[in-house]
């Protein structure tokens, strides 16, 4: 790859365009319900159309010229990107300083060899990657990651390329062969449909359809709502029980195909101080992270997969560039057996205990706080205001549904209360590291971080927990851009003394 500076693949303005039309998407979902929605005069409709049109063209005009706008150059010395419609701007990153580099490649670019590169820094204070290239070659990203690595590389052009656009016209022939790999994993069917099968994200996708259902009553006309209303309100029983079955089988239908093709062929492999991972079936996302910016390690359960012996495993890094279901976490195993984990880990993640160390739980007498709190925050914040509202606004028939599924919330909520006080446990794993396990929604969370990644380390007391000999220790570790606070609740006193001696002794 030459170091003369380069335009992006010109399917890079669909992209940009693409992208700047979903920043928007309030707009085009209000005037798409404006103009087909109810008793709207013509004057109105044209209102909306027109304002909808100008807001494309807009879009359009705008991405043409950031396109226009837009230069990269691989260097030997670094990547240089100008930028700027009306202020220019000039980023050079030199390769040491590259922390992360993430390839995503959507199923309509690997035809055409392109692939969206992201380049993130040391210093990245903000969201963004500091080097965005929406649609290059995919020789561009090889290059990067060889100079990184001190691979030599030289430029040769192939008499096909004499044709193409500017930025497929270089390609790369390397003169050291990229070096194998020190440790290797790759997913097999067993394991992903596992994987697939264990997940609950079929609860956040019902959650969602309910909310959109719940917003489309807003939007869509009047008449049609109650149309809708009145036709399940005349169903019998039985075929409702039946609905609500198929919109539970739909979700986790949805859900497990959602994790097949975003895990497919998903593979882990250690080079060097390098973790790179890659997944994916429409867009292979490949990200590729020094192991210095891996901040602690998390180990996963959902309850579901606890019983099943099955856990995962992600890596907090102090990036942004990784991506996990719900989170910028790295998914390092999707899914492997909890009793191998430590020894097939330790390959990728030399610093981690060879067995899971002696955890000290939370005393049995302290467990009950966990209940109380979760009881009494849904009453305060969910149960009480919703039968108070109900008392204001509802016929007093609701009551006779309010109060049970009330009741049946706040025991549920009890359960949960307690799943995360048996869960809760700490401990120091010799020499430097703090392992905390805690309970959240149903998922028991393990985190191993080294003492050297610990940012602060917070003891908290109220008056009353002083006596009872009672603490909250807080670790807080960096987390992308951002804190991630891991608490433990309720511990004995002295030993969260014994932890911030261990992390910051006393002079």
């Amino acid at each position: 790859m030459n170091d003369q500076p380069h335009r992006l693949s010109p399917i890079a303005l669909l992209i940009l365009w693409v992208k700047n039309v979903i920043a928007l998407w309030p707009i085009f979902v209000g005037g798409f319900f404006s103009v087909f929605g109810s008793k709207k005069s013509f004057k109105e409709f044209l209102f909306w159309l027109g304002l909808i049109l100008m807001v494309i063209v807009l879009t359009l005009g705008w991405s043409i010229l950031r396109y226009l706008r837009f230069t990269y150059a691989v260097a030997p010395d670094g990547l240089t990107i100008r930028s700027g419609v009306f202020i220019r701007k000039t980023n050079h990153i030199p390769y040491d300083r590259i922390q992360t580099v993430q390839r995503q490649q959507w199923f309509f670019l690997k035809p055409l060899g392109l692939e969206q590169v992201s380049i993130e820094t040391a210093g990245k204070e903000t969201r963004k990657a500091e080097g965005q290239l929406a649609a290059v070659p995919t020789a561009v990203a090889d290059t990067i990651n060889r100079y990184r690595q001190g691979i030599g590389t030289e430029a040769a052009t192939s008499p096909a390329a004499e044709t193409a656009d500017a930025d497929a016209a270089t390609q790369t022939r390397v003169i050291n062969a990229e070096p194998e790999p020190d440790a290797a994993y790759k997913i097999n069917s067993h394991d992903l449909n596992q994987y697939a099968l264990t997940s609950l994200g079929f609860i956040p996708f019902i959650t969602g359809m309910l909310w959109v259902l719940n917003k489309a009553q807003e939007y869509l006309p009047d008449s049609w709502y109650q149309q809708a209303e009145h036709a399940i309100t005349g169903l019998a029983i039985y075929l409702l029980i039946g609905l609500s079955i198929i919109v539970l089988v739909l979700g986790f239908a949805i859900s497990y195909l959602n994790i097949i093709q975003k895990y497919y062929h998903f593979t882990l492999d250690r080079t060097g101080n390098e973790l790179r991972t890659s997944r994916g079936f429409f867009q292979t996302n490949t990200v590729s992270a020094r192991l210095s910016r891996v901040q602690a390690i998390r180990f996963k359960q959902s309850i579901l997969r606890q019983w099943f012996h099955l856990t995962t495993v992600q890596a907090l890094l102090a990036s942004g560039a990784a991506d996990d279901e719900q989170s910028n976490d790295l998914v390092l195993m999707p899914v492997i057996r909890q009793r191998s984990a430590m020894t097939d880990m330790r390959k990728f993640i030399s610093w981690l205990p060879a067995v899971i160390p002696d955890l000290q739980p939370i005393p049995v007498r302290n467990r009950w706080y966990y209940v109380r709190n979760m009881v009494l925050g849904n009453l305060a914040l969910i149960v009480a205001p919703i039968i108070f509202a109900s008392v204001l606004w509802l016929q007093v028939s609701w009551w006779v549904w309010l109060l049970p599924v009330g009741g049946l919330w706040l025991i549920i909520m009890a359960l949960q209360g307690q799943y995360a006080a048996t869960t809760a446990a700490i401990t120091i794993a010799p020499p430097d590291q703090l392992v905390i396990q805690v309970g959240e929604v149903w998922t028991r969370q393990r985190y191993y971080v080294r003492k050297k990644d610990i940012q602060a380390m917070t003891l908290a007391q109220s008056i009353w927990m002083k006596p009872r000999g009672i603490a909250h220790l807080s670790i807080h570790v960096r987390k992308g851009n951002s804190d991630q606070t891991i608490t433990s609740r309720y511990m004995k006193a002295d030993l969260a003394k014994q932890i911030l001696s261990w992390y910051q002794p006393l002079p």
